[in-house]
């Protein structure tokens, strides 16, 4: 019996308080959202041609996309093949890295493709990517 006063006398009323649970959450979230890249390739439809040893690119690069017209586009500007050096370099000095990933459409001529590498070459990138679908 006095086993069973002492329970009752020990009881307390608990306060469930989800407050800092929320704050942290929600500081997590902000952490996550402003830690992650979101780098959109292009805003045009290519087909990529396919490839087995596809692999992917993680990081932060410029995109070059070539349309089956043989349109170029650095980011959202469309230009001319003359003009790829120079947005190229501004490109990669703006966006603080050394890589470029060039993002063929299937029909482009190998010629052309070849041409923008060799122009973002001359930009000043380290690394000069091709973008492929994995088969």
């Amino acid at each position: 019996m006095r086993f069973l006063n002492r329970r009752r006398q020990g009881h307390q009323q608990i306060d469930l308080n989800v407050i800092p649970l929320i704050d942290v959450v929600f500081f997590l979230l902000i952490f996550y959202v402003i830690s992650t890249s979101f780098m959109q390739e292009t805003a045009v439809a290519v087909q990529r041609p396919a490839s087995t040893q596809a692999t992917t690119v993680s990081g932060g690069f410029v995109p070059v996309a070539i349309v089956k017209s043989g349109a170029i586009q650095v980011g959202p500007q469309v230009i001319a093949l003359e003009q790829v050096r120079e947005t190229v370099a501004a490109a990669l000095t703006a966006g603080n890295t050394s890589t470029v990933l060039v993002i063929p459409d299937r029909e482009v001529p190998t010629g052309l493709l070849l041409k923008v590498m060799d122009a973002c070459s001359a930009a000043g990138a380290a690394k000069v990517d091709v973008a492929a679908t994995k088969d």
